[in-house]
């Protein structure tokens, strides 16, 4: 999943393709059942605004700042959250 477009014309894009110090939106979160709920329960819900702080030297994990504080999510998992940049 790279990109898509919504009915507004603005463009989603998964996580892993934010640019450093970028802020956006969670749209979806296409992942089975247990991992969702364990990045819903983290605050990762749809609407949740977010910013990403940094990568790791290869790019895996990705730190992103969302609700006051910060979560570091696998490059994989990230690959697979549905994102609108704002």
């Amino acid at each position: 999943m790279d990109t898509a477009n919504n009915k507004s014309g603005n463009k989603y894009l998964s996580l892993d393709k934010v640019p450093m110090n970028a802020n956006g939106r969670i749209v979806n979160i296409n992942m089975d059942h247990l991992m969702r709920k364990k990045l819903t329960d983290m605050g990762l819900v749809r609407g949740t605004e977010f910013t990403v702080k940094g990568q790791a030297p290869l790019g895996d994990p990705i730190k992103i700042n969302l609700r006051g504080y910060d979560l570091a999510i696998r490059k994989n998992d990230a690959k697979q959250i549905l994102v609108e940049q704002i």
